[in-house]
């Protein structure tokens, strides 16, 4: 279960509420850091990714003792306390040497984890010197991302999910719906070889610049220029981050027409006008209220409308009875006086 804190104060509160899914997330900041051992390769590819993360990152110079897979107190701490949501540790040991740890933190602790084990490059002299890192890319540019291979896209591989979920937290920098053409300055290939029996799979690393050349027509020559140092990774350990964790993780804030609880059976028709359906159970039409008439009155004791017209036919030949019998007496009554 998540531990969930209280405001105690309106700071807090404040605190509370920055921490809150948001409609529009904020770039994820990220802590480089390596341990007690970092040999040259392994410190060029943290130092390359600080320079393609600037502004969004914070690099460590001391020696760490962390050992994330075994314990991951350490590395929740720092990260917490440099409010980064991204970490790249970087280690090398007998066992295991030139080693990029990268861990995401969520809610204060661990969310997921992989592990990277750098390759030796085949040339010695393709990665180069420190002080040549500079990338000659605009400060907080956001790159270009291609993945290539079938790896990728492929829903059985877990660590090539993972891994790519890594790669864009950590290279997406701001979210926009607006880009300037002039911003588009470089390219990050992220290449994964078919995976094969036996071996784990390589991951390539290759940045590209984009140089555009005049082509005699309406758009322009798009060409690109290799820059900066190469990376070969082999995909090592993975902890995957547990379902309600991530669950919580993948949550999205609440969008500003949307309501609270999905309203049932109400539809927007072609027009564009509110169309709601209504489900009434079955009408019971014996108690309905109707006009009061006399006419309309049942007598008392009447079963059905079929002996109320009996009745009525008997009533009327008794009235005709009685009204010829009165008709009779009446004119002779009439004859004994003229007589």
């Amino acid at each position: 279960m998540l531990r969930e804190v209280k405001a105690k104060n309106p700071r807090t509160a404040r605190i509370l509420k920055a921490r809150e899914p948001q409609l529009i997330e904020p770039p994820k900041k990220t802590l480089l850091m390596h341990g007690t051992r970092c040999p040259q390769p392994l410190n060029t590819v943290l130092k390359t990714f600080h320079s393609m993360t600037k502004p969004h990152s914070v690099m460590f110079h001391k020696k760490n003792e962390i050992h994330p897979f075994e314990n991951t107190e350490s590395l929740e701490f720092l990260a917490n306390k440099n409010e980064c949501a991204l970490v790249v540790f970087g280690s090398s040991n007998k066992k295991r040497p030139n080693c990029v740890t990268v861990a995401r933190i969520f809610n204060s602790q661990l969310l997921d984890m992989c592990e990277l084990l750098l390759l030796p490059a085949p040339d010695p002299n393709a990665i180069p010197p420190i002080n040549e890192l500079v990338m000659h890319v605009g400060l907080g540019l956001r790159p270009m991302i291609l993945f290539a291979g079938t790896p990728w896209e492929d829903p059985t591989s877990s660590s090539h999910a993972m891994l790519k979920s890594f790669f864009l937290d950590l290279f997406k920098g701001e979210e926009t719906d607006r880009i300037d053409v002039e911003g588009l300055q470089h390219i990050l290939m992220i290449g994964a070889e078919e995976p094969r029996e036996g071996l784990s799979p390589v991951v390539h690393l290759r940045w590209y610049k984009i140089i555009t050349k005049r082509s005699g027509h309406k758009l322009p020559r798009v060409e690109l220029e290799p820059i900066g140092p190469k990376f070969d990774f082999k995909i090592g350990r993975t902890r995957a981050a547990a379902p309600d964790l991530m669950k919580q993780a993948m949550k999205q804030a609440k969008r500003p027409n949307e309501d609270m609880k999905t309203k049932k059976n109400i539809s927007m028709d072609a027009i564009g006008d509110k169309v709601g359906r209504v489900h009434l159970g079955k009408q019971d039409l014996s108690g309905l209220q109707t006009r009061k008439m006399k006419g309309l009155k049942r007598r008392a004791g009447m079963e059905s409308d079929e002996d109320e017209d009996q009745d009525d036919d008997m009533m009327d030949i008794d009235d005709i009875d009685v009204m010829s019998q009165s008709e009779d007496e009446g004119e002779g009554h009439k004859r004994a006086r003229i007589e």
